[in-house]
């Protein structure tokens, strides 16, 4: 039978997230014409659809926009992207995280020394297509150990490595090792966001403890896909949720010995989808569940009382 119910440190919204969504809300509610965002704004659903019922447009591509203004969501795009939809006419609102801004500066200051870049990171994710944008003949995109294996020696040409923000921690210290070894010379630089390394922190931290952890967020989030990747890795249960409507009653039934479950949350997943789910955990069990809160939102209660 639930008895706890643990919420990690670290989870939901990050900075780059919040400030795509602000961006996004004040874009489509000063502006007079059409509003469209490339893509989705940030990987999840609710934030999507919210975006949709409020009248915002979405698009996947530049050629389905004539008009009005675009929104470059919390992912970045490649410069040809935004030049084009100038180019077209349309008023261009950039909401790039300023993390995944970074990567940019990185790889343009370093490819004009003569760099070529490795980026370790997911081929078709839209933070690696805008990365990979910004000196197209110049990076080489990598997501496995046998893909770095593959490539050339390289041994007389500069290097340097980056990654996506959302990757794991403990993955990327596997690659930082094998590309040290293969290529010297190479210069690393970790542009992992410290939202995602606090959250696989917390997660690392509260899997131990639980029987089971829930991560709310979508499947299109990378970052929340990990998350889940990551508690299962430890406690065996592992379970990715869109929703409080996901929630398997069987996970939580008498004799399936789960009395204590874990709640984290992906850096694009919003507050109130969180507290669903522990609204509604608490509800199947009876009402008698305890709910634990991390001690920094402790602290803030505190305070403001």
């Amino acid at each position: 039978m639930l008895k706890q119910i643990v919420i990690a440190r670290y989870h939901g919204f990050c900075m780059g997230v919040k400030r795509a969504i602000n961006i996004a809300e004040e874009t489509s509610a000063n502006e007079t014409g059409p509003v469209t965002i490339l893509n989705e704004i940030v990987h999840n659903e609710a934030v999507v659809n919210r975006f949709k019922d409020q009248g915002v447009g979405q698009a996947k591509r530049v050629d389905d926009i004539d008009q009005g203004t675009l929104i470059i969501s919390a992912h970045g795009v490649a410069p040809a992207v935004k030049e084009e939809a100038t180019a077209k006419g349309v008023r261009v609102v950039d909401a790039t995280c300023p993390l995944v801004e970074r990567i940019y500066e990185i790889i343009i200051r370093v490819v004009a020394r003569g760099y070529h870049v490795i980026h370790f990171g997911e081929m078709h994710h839209d933070e690696t297509l805008g990365i990979v944008g910004h000196a197209p003949d110049s990076i080489t995109v990598v997501s496995s150990v046998d893909e770095i294996k593959a490539l050339p020696d390289w041994t007389e040409r500069k290097l340097g490595l980056t990654v996506q923000t959302t990757a794991h921690e403990e993955s990327f210290a596997d690659i930082e090792k094998l590309v040290k070894e293969k290529w010297p010379h190479i210069e690393i630089f970790n542009t992992i966001c410290n939202a995602t390394s606090q959250r696989q922190a917390a997660i690392m931290d509260l899997a131990p403890k639980v029987d089971m952890v829930l991560v709310v967020g979508s499947k299109t989030s990378a970052n929340s896909m990990r998350l889940a990747q990551i508690a299962d890795a430890i406690c065996g249960k592992g379970i990715l949720i869109g929703s409080a409507a996901d929630i398997n009653d069987d996970w939580i039934a008498e004799g399936t010995g789960v009395e204590r479950v874990g709640i984290s949350a992906g850096a694009s997943t919003p507050d109130f989808l969180v507290e669903d789910v522990i609204e509604s955990l608490v509800e199947k069990s009876g009402g008698t569940a305890e709910v634990i809160q991390p001690e920094r939102r402790r602290k803030r209660a505190q305070k403001s009382a």
